[in-house]
């Protein structure tokens, strides 16, 4: 069996860091499980061992690997699973065009799945959503996800013809207040840096910006993609009434 080492892009697995992304690999994913590491002090021996034995997924004792792989974090569960391509669907999306921070990217696919939005395009030179940070930061919420990777937004746009609404500054931007968000939508957010660039500027994407105070100079990428999902599925309730 191979001897695990801390997570590089270029492995063809990766790992769920402790219980909860680790339950929700199994439940959602077991198929591309591999195995489960377990350190004896896990506080919920029987209650993992048993779903795995139901699921017939090996796993093993190995805290000496936890120490490992863990990635300087005291961690008493890890589970390993192959990595996998699932592409998107036709429906609602987000679009996330060359993401860099993983914290981001989880936290982003977490609130994703809070507000019943499953496809995410990625575009561009975007971070690997495989790394272990990623998936903890989703709190396994990326197994409940579907995603794909573009090249650009181009490639995207011949595959699916959504309404589509970027969100970025433009002398054409309206207030997300005055927008009526039109399914099957896609929301577009830019890098934490750089936002989104000239691709953007086409007639055929609407323009929007979130109203705030002068007093920052914008919001967190986490914060605008978590306010433009609630409020695409706030209005979408009021339509359904």
């Amino acid at each position: 069996m191979e001897k695990l080492k801390q997570y590089k892009k270029d492995f063809n697995y990766s790992y769920t860091l402790g219980p909860f992304p680790t339950f929700e690999l199994i439940k959602h994913k077991g198929k591309v499980v591999d195995r489960v590491i377990l350190s004896e002090d896990f506080n919920e021996i029987d209650k993992i061992t048993n779903l795995l034995k139901q699921k017939n997924i090996p796993y093993y004792f190995e805290p000496k690997t936890l120490d490992r792989i863990g990635n300087k974090k005291k961690i008493f569960v890890a589970g390993v699973f192959n990595k996998y391509e699932e592409n998107i669907l036709e429906g609602n999306h987000l679009v996330l065009d060359n993401i860099s921070d993983m914290g981001n990217l989880g936290t982003i696919v977490r609130t994703m799945v809070a507000f019943d939005i499953k496809d995410l395009a990625l575009i561009g030179n975007s971070c690997d959503i495989f790394n272990p940070k990623v998936v903890r930061g989703s709190m396994g919420a990326l197994f409940n996800i579907r995603f794909q990777y573009f090249n650009n937004i181009n490639d995207y746009k011949d595959k699916f013809k959504n309404n589509l609404y970027a969100f970025m500054l433009s002398e054409k931007s309206k207030n997300i207040s005055e927008i009526c968000i039109k399914e099957s939508f896609s929301l577009i957010f830019g890098n934490e840096g750089s936002g989104l660039g000239k691709d953007y500027e086409t007639e055929d994407i609407n323009k929007v910006i979130i109203e705030q105070s002068e007093n920052v100079d914008s919001l967190n990428l986490t914060i605008a993609a978590g306010i433009g999902m609630y409020n695409a599925k706030m209005r979408k309730a009021k339509d359904d009434v």
